[in-house]
């Protein structure tokens, strides 16, 4: 199932997908202020869900934990994002695995950061 996920990552272009209770939702925008507001608005949907996303930093992984996530997929994944998520005990998966000077050029790149 995580593979239909990350199919629909790249294919759909939406920086998150979840699976969440056997359904499939995407979003676009920038992602971590994206999962910021779902934490906020609809914390439901990650108790036990499946995440796919372009990009996860440490808030993020923090996020993911406390909302109770089981499995994560990132294009791109901090070296600290990484360690939040394995030692919650969540599944992790990655394309990429970079420090954290690394991913902030990615983050600004995606338009999570303001280029200074």
């Amino acid at each position: 199932m995580m593979q239909e996920l990350i199919d629909t990552l790249h294919t759909e272009g939406c920086s998150l997908v979840i699976l969440h209770e056997g359904n499939i939702r995407t979003f676009d925008g920038h992602g971590v202020r994206r999962l910021y507001n779902l934490m906020n608005d609809e914390p439901e949907l990650f108790f036990e869900a499946k995440l796919a996303v372009k990009a996860v930093g440490r808030s993020a992984a923090r996020m993911m934990v406390n909302g109770g996530v089981v499995e994560v997929y990132a294009e791109f994944i901090s070296e600290q994002a990484y360690d939040v998520l394995h030692d919650a005990g969540i599944v992790v998966k990655f394309d990429k695995k970079v420090d954290h000077s690394k991913f902030l050029d990615i983050w600004r790149k995606l338009g999570e950061v303001d280029n200074d």
